[in-house]
């Protein structure tokens, strides 16, 4: 007998012990991967998005090291220079994740042939890989051009980056969906990315500061922990609210 799964929308075969578990996973393992790849190829295809996120990046940074010049940082002003960075780099970037199939009009295939939940995955996916590196070319370019304090725990910033990535893919996936079918997309990505994101700023900037001020894993671990508590939450929220929005 066939049955169809709630969550993930796969139909599998059932025997007298009920659905085989491992073949409905591995589907939607395969659907949230088919979206991951449509990401990529479309943004190959067009490279949009990937010029925005360039361009964002070297302007910021441009201007920072234009204003501040040889001015060697401290541990407060990097950290708040970095998470400036963030933001403005990953949210026009990041908040293009839905606008895109409303442009491409794109938006009624993916649904009919997806099931929203691998597209909620495949998608947060897909940003936190590009937020990710994202991240990493930020860093990198901000140590070329500017008098940084020395990282004397570079696992721990290495680790830092990608709680960075997963918090704004969390936060911007789920909005890039909300915003999506509105008239003022660009100016709206910024408007209510603001109180979700100013949270994980926040620990962030801490979780910078005490990295660079005290090497050690003592109080790094807990800031970490928050960060990943509270990206974890806003994934999970969005997984919830999504196939709503979606279908909406």
């Amino acid at each position: 007998m066939c049955t169809h799964d709630p969550v993930t929308g796969i139909a599998t075969e059932t025997s007298e012990r009920g659905i085989a578990p491992i073949s409905k996973v591995v589907h939607f393992g395969l659907q949230v991967l088919a979206v991951i790849d449509k990401e990529f190829r479309s943004e190959f295809r067009q490279r949009v998005g990937l010029g925005v996120l360039l361009l964002s990046i070297t302007v910021v940074v441009a201007v920072l090291a234009f204003a501040l010049q040889s001015v060697p940082l401290s541990a407060e002003l990097f950290a708040a220079l970095l998470w400036t960075v963030f933001f403005f780099s990953l949210s026009p970037a990041l908040g293009r994740s839905f606008v895109m199939e409303e442009e491409r009009g794109t938006r009624l295939l993916l649904f009919s042939l997806t099931h929203p939940s691998a597209i909620y995955w495949g998608k947060l996916s897909a940003n936190f890989i590009v937020g990710s590196a994202s991240n990493a070319v930020a860093l990198l370019v901000l140590v070329g051009l500017l008098q940084v304090p020395p990282v004397a725990n570079p696992i721990g910033l290495l680790l830092l980056l990608f709680l960075a990535a997963a918090g704004f893919a969390a936060a911007l996936t789920l909005l890039s969906a909300l915003i999506a079918g509105a008239q003022h997309r660009g100016t709206l990505v910024f408007i209510l990315s603001l109180p979700v994101i100013v949270p994980l700023v926040f620990l962030g900037v801490r979780a910078t500061i005490v990295l660079l001020q005290q090497p050690g894993w003592e109080q790094l671990i807990p800031l970490f922990h928050l960060l990943l508590a509270y990206s974890g939450i806003l994934a999970i929220l969005g997984f919830w609210l999504f196939e709503w929005v979606w279908r909406e």
